[in-house]
């Protein structure tokens, strides 16, 4: 009897302790914080002709979903399709009036240029930093 329990003690703590580290895992925010004043501001004309895995700022509206995670973007130079992840967003909620600013990087695929974007900030966002 003390050697079940003994186990199951074990087998619990060992479950517990993984589901805190799994959790405490998925949770993790932070990373490197960069001062963003000092790169350009690039257009989407521009963008669709960096080179593959240029990190990229550009000021615009996001107007439409496309499908999970894929949105257009657009200003004044054109339309380009960007992928934004839930952990980009930081929890804000964004109209398609809204101007924002992303930043991101340009991924080619085959003659599809998409910016997998890092962070979409409102105007206000963007000034706290």
């Amino acid at each position: 009897m003390k050697k079940t329990l003994t186990a199951l003690s074990l087998i619990l703590g060992l479950t517990l302790a993984a589901s805190a580290f799994a959790g405490g895992y998925a949770k993790h925010k932070g990373g490197l914080k960069q001062d963003m004043s000092q790169m350009p501001v690039s257009t989407v004309k521009a963008a669709q002709n960096m080179p593959d895995e240029t990190m990229v700022m550009m000021q615009g509206n996001i107007t439409k979903r496309v499908k999970k995670d894929k949105y257009m973007f657009n200003d004044n130079t054109g339309e380009i399709m960007v992928e934004i992840d839930g952990y980009a967003w930081n929890g804000q909620d964004v109209a398609p009036t809204d101007m924002v600013t992303i930043v991101g990087e340009i991924d080619k695929d085959g003659n599809m240029t998409i910016v997998e974007v890092d962070e979409v900030m409102l105007p206000e966002a963007h000034n706290m930093q």
